[in-house]
């Protein structure tokens, strides 16, 4: 290992329709370890992969609006059905992730889909996937 290798320290993600938007600001506004994800360029998990590189991130939290058994980002949703579609992406995630994927919300992994979803992207990836409200 190198003397010079990087600090591991959590990374925040928050989107731009995320719920409590106003609370959210305030709280992490002038955080250096916090990405704000942009609807009107490419899609947020390839932005999310190009803002978390060369970083060592023990775990990944995610603020954005979802339902059971979806992940709703303002340019891209993630379903159990579809969820193969951005394989790559996740993937280019588990990349700079050594620990943990954690999304703020109580009920993205609830029911049949939402345990389905989070199967996928564990398998996916290779990570946990866990909630936190």
């Amino acid at each position: 290992m190198s003397i010079f290798s990087q600090v591991v320290s959590d990374f925040i993600v928050i989107d731009e329709i995320a719920d409590n938007m106003t609370q959210l600001h305030a709280e992490f506004k002038d955080q250096p370890n916090v990405y704000w994800t942009d609807g009107t360029t490419i899609n947020a998990l390839t932005q999310i992969a190009t803002a978390s590189e060369g970083l060592q991130i023990e775990n990944l939290h995610i603020y954005v609006p979802t339902k059971p058994g979806a992940i709703v980002f303002s340019s891209i949703a993630i379903t159990s059905y579809d969820v193969e579609e951005v394989a790559e992406e996740l993937k280019a995630l588990s990349n700079f992730v050594d620990n943990s994927v954690v999304i703020h919300s109580e009920r993205v992994f609830n029911g049949e889909e939402g345990q389905l979803l989070k199967q996928k992207l564990e398998e996916i990836t290779g990570l946990l996937f866990t909630t936190q409200n």
